[in-house]
């Protein structure tokens, strides 16, 4: 008897010990990722403090209260998608995915938040593969927001005077974001919602298997990933209430972070607040095409290309640049109190 309780002690300390190990190591690359991040980012946080600076403190307050409805928002879209595979679920578990992987959309550049996602629906009894499809369907439908919120923008700022020269200016510009936007959303959603496609690229993807030896794990990771992104797609579908829902709630939580910039503006730009926000939608729609890690640069650009037109750079600058300090710096550290909190 005495032997085998010092054989289970020693087992015990040795799984003990072997925990606390893989904990240090994940604090580690955690520690190490946070210092990447902030290395990679110098610049736009200072340029991001000095733009704070030009604000008041109700224009900042009414700013980050827009950033909150929309993680509030994207919270309720987890939930209601989630809800629908686990019946425990609930809203402020939501709300904690949403701005946790916000912390770990920064942390690695853009590239963490969908495996985050899936990691604490899986975390929260979602399971692995629904929470894999159901994280893949969001990315497909807030692009399809994105569409339709950038096309209503575009035909809505083309009719009126204060700003259809400068649209017609960039029609080429506006022309191949549309055209790239929307044959992404096509396809997606066609993968997504369509038996047929997916039944055509099966047989594809197994050609590409024989040809390809090499890349065949790859390559079985992309058929689950189809037959994950198909299966959920078409059961949220056959749920028309909740699929809408989904929808509507993707274009508030853009509408919400688009009157950003517009409220900034306002009093300083001769477009209205409704003018401004449409613009804010046909500028995020064609940022969205223009390949930059976690958007970088890609925003700032095209957003100073179209304002710059009706205010000064010394207004529109500080616009941007308090935009990206409530949807960026601010959840990113709520998403960090969050992700410390549970790893106690």
């Amino acid at each position: 008897m005495k032997i085998t309780s010092r054989r289970g002690v020693k087992k015990t300390k040795k799984s003990h010990d072997l925990n606390k190990n893989q904990k240090h190591y994940k604090w580690l690359i955690l520690f190490g990722l946070l210092i990447a991040a902030l290395y990679f980012y110098q610049d736009s946080l200072h340029e991001i403090m000095e733009g704070i600076k030009a604000l008041s403190a109700v224009q900042m307050g009414v700013s980050l209260l827009l950033s909150s409805v929309f993680f509030l928002t994207e919270g309720c879209i987890v939930y209601c998608m989630a809800h629908l595979f686990e019946n425990s679920y609930r809203w402020r578990k939501g709300i904690r995915t949403a701005y946790v992987c916000e912390f770990y959309r920064m942390l690695t550049l853009g590239s963490g938040a969908g495996f985050a996602e899936i990691y604490y629906l899986q975390k929260d009894n979602v399971p692995y593969p629904r929470g894999t499809g159901m994280t893949m369907l969001q990315f497909v439908i807030k692009k399809i927001a994105v569409m339709l919120l950038g096309l209503a923008g575009f035909l809505f700022l083309l009719g009126r005077d204060s700003t259809s020269n400068v649209l017609h200016g960039y029609g080429g510009a506006m022309g191949a974001g549309c055209i790239i936007t929307f044959v992404i959303v096509f396809a997606m959603t066609a993968v997504t919602l369509s038996k047929t496609v997916r039944d055509w690229l099966l047989p594809v993807l197994d050609k590409l298997e024989l040809k390809f030896p090499k890349y065949q794990e790859k390559i079985q990771k992309w058929r689950e990933d189809l037959k994950l992104l198909n299966d959920t797609g078409r059961e949220l579908f056959a749920r028309k209430k909740c699929f809408l829902q989904v929808i509507l709630l993707n274009l508030c939580k853009l509408l919400a972070v688009y009157l950003i910039p517009a409220y900034v503006l306002y009093g300083q730009c001769p477009l209205s607040i409704m003018e401004s926000t449409m613009l804010m939608a046909v500028i995020y729609m064609l940022a969205g095409v223009i390949p930059a890690p976690s958007g970088i640069g890609s925003l700032e650009f095209v957003f100073l290309l179209f304002f710059s037109r009706f205010v000064s750079e010394a207004a529109a600058v500080p616009a941007i640049l308090v935009f990206r300090f409530v949807t960026w710096i601010v959840p990113f550290l709520v998403g960090g109190i969050i992700f410390l909190h549970h790893q106690k």
